[in-house]
């Protein structure tokens, strides 16, 4: 069978299997984590392997996600291997921290896995994404302006590796794979949906691309395979650079020569900003959005006065002429931060992929679409952007009573890892007039009332990112 050869000769290529290896599968009773289940299971003595399966149950569709459960576990006990389940709690967990579902929903199941991992000395994690997964995936990051190389064959999880054997075949072939072998499984209602922008692509964008060529989604995994190759070379050529232009390292920060760094071949710099980002968190998996890594290089190649980039958690990025410091707040900076005063009709970032522009009143002024009118007086002027300080209050339209900040960023939704990323724009007394991009206070109208003296307009960059990748 062609399915049979080509995960095999797959899994030999990349090196994901090793005699002795034991495999934990992740498997949610859909058909593409079956078919890798059953698929392992039918070659497990070709490839010399031990075999258990794990399933996390989110509980967030009642019977129906108990009923895959009860799938899996019997699927298990037919085939006489080691069944690992736990139901997580995921609507509560949602409700406290108010964090994306997908985000949480992936994080938490992950948890377990590794968990599932340390306690039994398992050696390799196995899921079943397939080349169509990775075309969604790709596509996803490029309509975000976010990475868009894909999912990696494998990669470091826990105390061994993540692998994904069935990159090089598609839903249509997992799906002629389990009909041959009669193999049942579950179908997943919310997969039905068009909440997802991954579902979106898949209903309405892959289609399309495969009517023009069936193989669309096998070619887009084979590029996403060669782009990952390049760039663990590029990779490997930023990190020598890297070890050249930081000056000096402290415990939770480090100083970097930008001279050195401006002479770095443009191909590499965004790469070194981004391994300098993650030599600032370097036991946590974060993402930072191109935007940022935009901010931070804009500056990187600026040779006069400073400026103060925000990080997640309370990290900062400072500039002052030809150095910048990588660093938390409780380091000693010895950096004088300055504000960043906001120019008349310039662009200017405020964080999380938004920008904004002020204006002043010209004479019979028309009514501007789109924009916000404020009545200033030239006291509050120059108007500011900064990092959000604890204790930060903003009156909203309507309130009698100023809000906290962190309290807008969570009845906003805004991911706690986010929240550092926004910038409030202050008057010269560091009144706070809003965050631009999320909320304005009460000075501010949608309407040119009579009077008014300027005018800000805000607009998105990129799309906010709301789902986690597959990875």
């Amino acid at each position: 069978m062609v399915f049979r050869l080509d995960v095999l000769n797959y899994i030999k290529k990349h090196q994901l299997i090793n005699k002795k290896d034991r495999l934990l599968v992740a498997c949610s009773g859909g058909a593409d984590s079956v078919a890798l289940l059953t698929f392992l299971w039918n070659e497990r003595k070709s490839l010399d392997i031990e075999l258990a399966c794990v399933h996390a149950n989110h509980g967030l569709r009642g019977l129906e996600s108990d009923a895959d459960e009860d799938y899996v576990k019997q699927l298990c006990a037919e085939l006489n291997i080691p069944f690992f389940h736990r139901t997580l709690t995921i609507q509560q967990i949602v409700e406290e921290t108010k964090g994306n579902i997908q985000d949480i929903c992936r994080q938490e199941r992950y948890m377990y896995f590794e968990e599932i991992m340390v306690k039994h000395d398992y050696t390799t994690l196995a899921v079943a994404h397939h080349a169509d997964d990775q075309a969604e995936t790709i596509l996803m990051g490029l309509t975000r302006g976010s990475k868009a190389d894909g999912m990696p064959t494998k990669r470091t999880f826990s105390n061994g590796q993540l692998i994904r054997p069935f990159l090089s075949v598609t839903r249509d072939h997992i799906e002629e794979y389990l009909m041959i072998y009669q193999v049942s499984y579950r179908e997943d209602s919310s997969n039905k949906k068009d909440t997802y922008t991954r579902n979106r692509i898949r209903h309405h964008i892959l289609p399309l691309l495969q009517a023009e060529n069936p193989s669309a989604t096998i070619q887009m995994a084979r590029w996403a395979e060669q782009q990952q190759l390049e760039s663990a070379f590029l990779e490997t050529l930023a990190q020598k650079e890297c070890e050249q232009i930081i000056l000096k390292n402290y415990d939770s920060s480090f100083e970097v020569d930008l001279q050195r760094f401006q002479s770095v071949p443009t191909a590499l710099q965004k790469r070194v900003i981004l391994l300098l980002l993650n030599y600032l968190y370097p036991k946590q998996n974060m993402w930072f959005s191109q935007s940022l890594i935009d901010q931070i290089h804009d500056q990187c190649l600026e040779r006069d006065g400073s400026k103060e980039i925000a990080l997640p958690n309370g990290g900062k990025v400072r500039r002052q002429y030809s150095m910048m410091l990588f660093s938390f707040p409780q380091e000693d900076l010895q950096i004088d931060v300055n504000l960043q005063e906001v120019m008349f009709g310039q662009w200017m970032d405020v964080g999380y992929d938004t920008r904004m522009r002020l204006e002043e009143r010209q004479e019979e002024e028309l009514e501007f679409v789109g924009a916000w009118y404020i009545t200033l007086n030239e006291k509050e002027m120059p108007l500011s952007l900064r990092p959000k300080k604890d204790g930060d209050r903003l009156l909203l339209q309507g309130m009698t009573d100023p809000k906290r900040v962190s309290r807008i960023m969570i009845d906003e939704k805004v991911s706690r890892f986010d929240r550092d990323s926004f910038l409030v724009l202050v008057t010269k007394d560091d009144e706070l007039l809003g965050l631009p991009g999320l909320r304005l206070g009460y000075r501010f109208s949608k309407t040119p009332p009579a009077g008014w003296t300027h005018r800000i307009v805000i607009e998105n960059e990129a799309p906010k990112p709301k789902e986690e990748e597959l990875c």
